[in-house]
C-alpha cells in the first residue's frame, strides 16, 4: 500500500490515515521508519503516543484523518500531530466509550513534554511533543530506511 500525502512542509512527514483505517501496526511501522536517527528508546515512547492519538482519532473523531511527525534535531524534539474533523476535544482520564477507557490521553500526558489541541475551521489537531536524548552510536534505527514521505506544512 502506498501512503497518500497531503501538501505540508519539507521537514514534516505526513500520513493520510484514511488509507489505514484498521491497520495500526502498519501506521506504527511507518512511524518507526520515519524516525531514522532517533534513539530507539525515544522511538518506543513516540510509538506509544502515536498509537494513542491515532486510536483516539478513529474512536472519537471523524475523517479525514491525518498524522504528521516533525523531528527537530537541535534540541531533539519529536512532534506528533493527528487531525480529525470532530469538534470534541480530548478529556484527560475520561471517555464516552465506557469506564474502562480514557487512559490514552493519560499516557500521552505522562510521556509527552507538552500536548494539546488546536481548533481549526474543519476540526481539530491533537498534538504531543516528546524530548529526545542525544543519539548514541548503535542506538538508532538503521539509516536509509524510509517511513512516510516528506510533505509540505499546512
Amino acid at each position: 500500500m502506498t501512503a497518500r500525502t497531503v501538501p505540508l512542509a519539507q521537514d514534516i512527514r505526513g500520513l493520510d490515515l484514511e488509507d489505514y483505517p484498521r491497520c495500526l501496526a502498519e501506521v506504527r511501522r511507518l512511524t518507526r521508519l520515519a524516525l531514522t536517527g532517533v534513539r530507539t528508546a525515544d522511538v518506543d515512547d513516540v510509538l506509544l503516543v502515536v498509537t494513542e492519538l491515532v486510536c483516539n482519532a478513529f474512536d472519537h473523531g471523524r475523517g479525514p484523518r491525518l498524522l504528521r511527525l516533525r523531528v527537530s534535531p537541535h534540541p531533539c524534539v519529536v512532534r506528533c500531530e493527528v487531525d480529525d474533523t470532530a469538534p470534541e476535544l480530548p478529556v484527560l482520564g475520561r471517555s464516552r466509550l465506557g469506564p474502562f477507557r480514557g487512559r490514552g490521553i493519560v499516557l500521552v500526558d505522562r510521556l509527552a513534554t507538552a500536548w494539546g489541541t488546536d481548533r481549526g475551521e474543519s476540526g481539530k489537531t491533537v498534538w504531543a511533543e516528546l524530548d529526545c536524548r542525544p543519539v548514541v552510536s548503535g542506538d538508532t534505527l538503521p539509516a536509509g530506511t524510509a517511513g512516510f514521505p516528506a510533505v509540505r506544512a499546512r
